[in-house]
């Protein structure tokens, strides 16, 4: 179950990376902002993709021996959901549709918390 629910997020991080960083202006779109955030939108998605669905990946085709990996995803998806949160509370956004940034801060939540929660309970898994 671990393994497939890593399998999920790292999916789902390739779908939402490749969003950002091929069709940024969709989201600008959407969130009705100002398209001077393309470059930045374009830099978190190959983040995304680089390190949440490649790092994952990896993971899931091997888990011994990854715990190293995992902690390096774990840490960085703190940074970047705490500052994610952070500039949502300093109404940093451009956005006008703010509902689609509060639900990517969301899920960016969900998934550090779901990282955190099984590199401590099934740490043994990782080793």
């Amino acid at each position: 179950m671990i393994k497939l629910s890593i399998l999920f997020i790292s999916i789902f991080s390739l779908f939402y990376g490749i969003y950002f960083l091929f069709f940024p202006y969709s989201f600008v779109n959407l969130t009705v902002a100002e398209t001077t955030n393309i470059a930045w939108l374009r830099n978190l998605g190959g983040a995304i993709t680089g390190l949440l669905f490649v790092g994952l990946f990896m993971i899931y085709l091997n888990t011994k021996g990854s715990i190293k990996l995992l902690n390096v995803i774990i840490v960085t998806s703190i940074i970047q959901t705490s500052a994610l949160i952070y500039s949502r509370l300093s109404n940093e956004f451009s956005a006008n549709n703010l509902i689609i940034i509060d639900i990517t801060i969301y899920a960016a939540i969900i998934v550090t918390i779901y990282l955190l929660f099984i590199s401590i309970k099934f740490k043994e898994f990782f080793i």
